[in-house]
């Protein structure tokens, strides 16, 4: 027996993933307020069509056993790209997909890469959102293989349920919102 019915802490999982988007806002600029220089779009500026998603996952032991993945928009695995995800800091995956967000090949190289390593063939609880990408012959196959017990929760629910969207993404998101030490001009 585990700590909760047949699963160990260590193999009680929430995972979601966070959007996130680095645009000017169209004709505008910002600063902090007070700030003796604001910083204006340049046409030269790619941040305009930046775009990337987080997904995070936590346990339920509280210890962090997979790094933070991000997916930045890009196309290709050039020079460009492999000297860009140097800039990163170890504890974080970077990866690069034309739309910058998840589908249902960039979750299983998760699970893969980065989730089945760690469970150390133990049943898992894998709670997710009830996300497209998710529910994928391809991800469900990957889940079956490896004993992970999907718990979807229903669109509408994660504000209220969702461990990481409850805590975590909620923090994360009120940090990443213009706040009222930035001005609009």
């Amino acid at each position: 027996m585990g700590d909760v019915g047949q699963y160990f802490l260590a193999n009680i999982v929430n995972m979601d993933q966070t959007p996130l988007s680095f645009e000017y806002l169209a004709g505008r600029t910002y600063n902090e307020k007070g700030a003796k220089t604001i910083w204006a779009q340049s046409s030269q500026s790619s941040w305009d069509k930046r775009q990337a998603t987080i997904r995070l996952a936590v346990f339920a032991d509280g210890i962090p056993r997979v790094k933070p993945l991000v997916f930045f928009r890009r196309i290709g695995i050039g020079g460009t790209i492999l000297t860009e995800r140097e800039n990163y800091n170890l504890r974080v995956v970077v990866k690069f997909n034309p739309k910058a967000y998840a589908n249902s090949s960039s979750i299983v190289k998760w699970l893969d890469e980065q989730l089945i390593p760690i469970l150390e063939a133990r049943p898992t609880l894998l709670v997710l959102d009830l996300f497209s990408a998710h529910k994928t012959e391809e991800v469900l196959d990957t889940f079956a293989a490896n004993d992970i017990l999907v718990s979807m929760i229903p669109g509408g629910c994660t504000l209220s349920v969702q461990p990481l969207d409850v805590s975590i993404n909620c923090l994360f998101k009120d940090i990443l919102r213009v706040s009222d030490k930035l001005t609009v001009e």
